[in-house]
Parts: structure tokens; sequence; C-alpha cells
């Protein structure tokens, strides 16, 4: 009997490490909202403090960007929201840590926005060789890292670099995903920064987890990258990240063919939906594909579609991670206040369609409150007694699942106690 029971409390521990999931959103303009006098409110119109009423809804994580030196950024590119200097994400960060979520830092490595068609290289690096160019990388990550550390907002998730798959750093590190480069890049020199910035990351977070973020633009760009990836074990990563909008991407057919051979190719990688989102009023006119007969273009539609978009999630247990872009976006109390408008304030070139919050009223829709269905109940480990020791597996605070006893700095699960390696 006792034998029994020491076996199921080991299963008990496996389960529960395995099964935390992670929904947020990227909230990357939520302190420039604020500070300008944004005011959001629930359903029913109450006013809320916005951290707070995500944390009392069920989300555990949260995204925020972070750019090089944004003052270089085009005045276009500043009004759709590329702001984010380090001061800027220390201070937001802090927060978003204060107030008891899991942190995702996403570097762009640029001074503007980075994906699938533009990674620009920043203005101040723009000289440097490859060699130099790794360099910079491995001590800009390492300084921003320590400075998020003093100020009590260490990352929980490290991305190095967004919407990698054609590669970052254009062009010395412009890339095709399956193999091969463009306009002078190579995966030889694509890897060699990759390797740099998470050697940074490894070295200032130990406990972090890396995310390679890449999107669905193309069939098959997806596995071929990782496919291509997987010839360079210098590039230690924990997690896939993937971008998936149905508005760009397709059907959620699609998406979960593309998890299954993801699951298949990469059992050991958990996979994260790092950017997610769908409109609850207008379609975006460069949009590549029609959902509106499936998902209407409303509250209820936007609604519906993560409803749907969970229920196909789980359907993958690699998947444990869920994020909704944008969500924060309102210009409630901005433009539109005590009952006029007023865009002498617009900071932005035009209101983002999939927002969480009405963008005239400030109310949260529908699509926020059904979020938290994807992270379950709380499943993370809070402590269990054993009598003796169990087996010999290891696992790290977020649940995943070592195979050999740990000798990195950090706090770790084994035998349902947590120990700590130093």
């Amino acid at each position: 009997m006792k034998k029994t029971l020491l076996t199921l409390i080991a299963i008990l521990i496996a389960t529960a490490t395995t099964a935390q999931k992670y929904v947020g959103g990227d909230i990357s303009m939520l302190k420039k909202f604020q500070d300008e006098g944004a005011i959001y409110k629930d359903k029913n119109g109450t006013e809320v403090e916005p951290l707070a009423f995500f944390k009392q809804e069920g989300w555990n994580a949260m995204r925020v960007r972070l750019f090089v030196d944004p003052s270089k950024a085009s005045a276009e590119h500043k009004k759709e929201g590329a702001i984010q200097d380090l001061d800027y994400v220390i201070a937001l960060c802090k927060d978003i840590k204060a107030a008891g979520f899991k942190l995702m830092l996403d570097f762009h490595y640029s001074d503007t926005w980075t994906d699938p068609g533009k990674h620009s290289t920043p203005t101040a690096w723009s000289s440097l060789s490859v060699t130099d160019m790794g360099a910079m990388i491995y001590d800009y990550t390492q300084k921003c890292l320590q400075q998020l550390v003093a100020a009590n907002a260490t990352p929980d998730f490290i991305q190095t670099g967004n919407e990698i798959t054609y590669g970052m750093i254009w062009p010395t590190a412009h890339i095709w995903p399956g193999g091969g480069g463009q306009d002078g890049g190579t995966w030889e020199t694509f890897t060699l920064y990759l390797s740099q910035a998470i050697k940074a990351c490894k070295e200032v977070c130990p406990n972090a987890q890396i995310v390679i973020h890449t999107e669905m633009s193309k069939a098959d760009n997806v596995t071929n990258f990782y496919q291509q990836l997987a010839k360079y074990p210098t590039v230690e990563y924990d997690i896939i990240g993937l971008s998936y909008y149905p508005d760009y991407h397709g059907t959620l057919a699609t998406l979960g063919s593309t998890l299954t051979k993801l699951e298949t190719s990469y059992p050991d990688k958990k996979i994260m939906i790092v950017e997610t989102g769908y409109g609850f009023e207008w379609q975006l006119s460069d949009k590549k594909y029609d959902y509106s007969s499936t998902w209407p273009i409303s509250e209820s539609g936007q609604q519906k579609f993560t409803t749907d978009l969970i229920a196909a999630l789980e359907e993958h247990p690699n998947v444990n991670g869920l994020f909704w872009w944008y969500p924060e976006y309102t210009l409630n109390n901005i433009v539109f206040k005590n009952g006029s408008e007023d865009w002498s304030k617009n900071f932005t070139s035009g209101y983002w369609n999939a927002a969480l919050f009405h963008y005239k009223t400030g109310k949260a829709l529908a699509a926020l409150y059904e979020l938290k269905t994807f992270a379950g109940d709380d499943t993370g480990i809070h402590g269990i007694e054993a009598d003796r020791q169990l087996d010999n597996t290891w696992f790290t605070l977020d649940g995943r699942k070592l195979t050999v006893k740990p000798t990195k700095r950090g706090i770790y699960i084994h035998n349902g106690k947590k120990y700590i390696i130093r």
C-alpha cells in the first residue's frame, strides 16, 4: 500500500508540473495609455485598474517588447506603438511582476518593428562586422537583463528576436526558413547572433525559458525553420513561440496541423501562441483570408473565435501558452472624452480592431473573459511532502521535466520538495 501511495504521489507531481499553462497578453502600450489618461472598465462599465482586473479574470502572464533605440524609429512607427525603450520597459515590467504575473520579454534587436517583412539593424550597430555584431548582441542583452533583474523585474520567458522566420538584423542574418541566405545573410551568422543572445540570457537569468518566435506566413515555413535550426546545437532554447492571426495565417485546422508536426518532431519543446487576435469591428484591409462567416466581425464573433481557438489548442498537450496581442488598446478618455472627440492626442495611427476593450467606451469585451479558460485551474506546485525518495526525476518551478539532475543555479522540485542549486 505504501509503495502504491508513493507511486501515486509521484504521478501527481509529474501531472502537476506538466499541466501549468500561461494565458495573458502583450500589453506593451499599457503604460503609455495610462500616462495619457486612458480609463479602463469592466463589461458593466465599472472603472478598473488594468493589471488587477487581468489578474482577477484569470490571466497569469504578460508579454512586453523592447527596442534598442525607438527614438530612431519613423514617426509613423512611433504612432503605431514602437516606443518601448529600456527605461519604459523596466517601469512597466516592475508593475507586471509586482502584480504577480509571469513575464515574457520580447527583444526586437532593432530600433523599430520587426516581422517577416522587416528586421532593420539598429542605427548604432549599422557599421559593425559580423563578429562585432555578435559581441554587441551579447553585451546589449546582458546589460538590459541585468537592469531588469536589479529592478525586481526578472523575465520568466525571453524571446531572442521577434518573428524571426526569415532571420534577424538584416542583411547580415537574413535567411530562408528552409536553409540558405538572402542579401548576403547566412544561417551561420543568424545562429551566431541567436547563440550570443541566448548565452547572455542564461548567464543573467538562468531560470528563464528561451523562446524562439516564428509565424505562420506560408505553408511549411515553420516546420522547415525548426528543422534547419536543429542543425545548430549551439542554439539552445526551450519554447517554440508562434504568431497566429487567422486573417493572415489561415484556419484553425492549418494551425492544428502545424502544431502536430512540431509536437511530433520536437516532443521536448513546449509551444506557445505568443501573438494572436481577431477583430470585433471592421476587417483588416490587408487580410489574406475572410472568416467573417465563421466568426462574425463583432464582439460575439471575437468571443467565438477565442472559444474555438482554445478548444483547438487543448488538443495539443505541448501547447502551454496563449498571449493576445495588444488587448489594452482604448482611446477612452484620450480621444473620446466627455462625449466629444479630440484627435489632437492621437498618438496611434488608427485603432486596433482586435483590442479587448472598446476603443470608445473602455469597456472590456467578452473575449477578455473567455481567455482564462485556457489556463484552467491553478496547477502549479505548491509543495508536496514525501517520506522517502520516489525517483530521480527533477522539475523546474514552471513544470519542465529535466532528464538529469540540474547543475545550473536555481530552484528545482525533486521528490515533492524544493531544492536550491547554487
